[in-house]
């Protein structure tokens, strides 16, 4: 193997996309499995920071609790990197849906604290930090310098442009529903949701299979009417697999995802 750590950052607000992203459903299951299971192709040992609200799927990997997570990935790579075993680590983001095993090798080859740059721009957030930078990020943190280019930089480390690496493309994310949504279609066109609408009370029901979309947008292609709220006030309520609540109407529903609509007394007639 690569004698290496790999660590997936999973601390961001998701504010933009509205739920959390390493939640997302990506080919057949959610985006921190889909990643995981990319490194696990290279690296020896796999480390997941995130913070404790964040409910994660059962992983085949260390989990880490994000100590600061409002201070952003700075933090969380801090925590990586004093969680691990290994000389160095490629540390990545959670929405990274196109990672493969050829760049993390190729990057993990050009030495201990590596980046590549991608139209003048560092990406910080598919790179290789070696592990004893784990007590400057705190010092960095500590002078209010968040950004973890300072990190990178506090170790001279290599610059690699993307024309030089495999998969350029591998390296993309996603940071709003549009572009998630954009992605899950073109990956799968026929990719859809299952709608349950479940009648108030002790019975019945209907399910409807529709396109993947926002919550406003699958509503619809069900027959339904948009009623954002949680069920009081006899507005609908709306969760995810039985627990996630969609809270608003942009919030974008993925591929294999179960919407379950539980109507409000006023809309059920009650």
């Amino acid at each position: 193997m690569s004698g290496a750590a790999g660590v997936v950052l999973c601390g961001g607000r998701s504010s933009r996309m509205g739920r959390p992203k390493a939640l997302l459903p990506w080919r057949g299951r959610r985006m921190v499995e889909h990643v995981c299971s990319v490194l696990r192709e290279v690296v020896d040992e796999l480390v997941v920071v995130g913070s404790d609200a964040l409910e994660l799927p059962p992983l085949d990997a260390r989990r880490v609790t994000d100590r600061e997570p409002g201070l952003g990935p700075l933090a969380g790579i801090r925590e990586g990197l004093e969680a691990i075993s290994a000389p160095r680590a490629f540390v990545t983001a959670t929405d990274a849906p196109y990672l493969t095993p050829a760049l993390v090798s190729a990057l993990l080859e050009r030495g201990d604290a590596v980046a590549p740059v991608v139209d003048g721009h560092v990406q910080t957030l598919s790179a290789v930090y070696p592990r004893a930078l784990a007590k400057t990020a705190g010092a960095l943190i500590e002078a209010g310098r968040l950004r973890p280019l300072f990190l990178l930089e506090a170790a001279e480390f290599v610059r690699v442009a993307a024309e030089e690496l495999p998969d350029p493309d591998a390296m993309r994310g996603f940071n709003t529903p549009e572009e998630y949504l954009e992605a899950v279609r073109a990956d799968d066109p026929r990719a859809r949701v299952t709608v349950e609408c479940r009648a108030s009370g002790s019975g019945g029901g209907s399910s409807v299979q529709v396109p993947v979309g926002t919550l406003s947008e699958v509503l619809a292609n069900a027959g339904l009417e948009p009623s954002h709220g949680s069920g009081e006030g006899g507005r609908s309520a709306y969760s995810l697999e039985g627990c996630f609540f969609p809270n608003g109407p942009g919030v974008p529903l993925g591929a294999g995802e179960r919407l379950v609509v539980t109507p409000g007394p006023a809309e059920a007639g009650g």
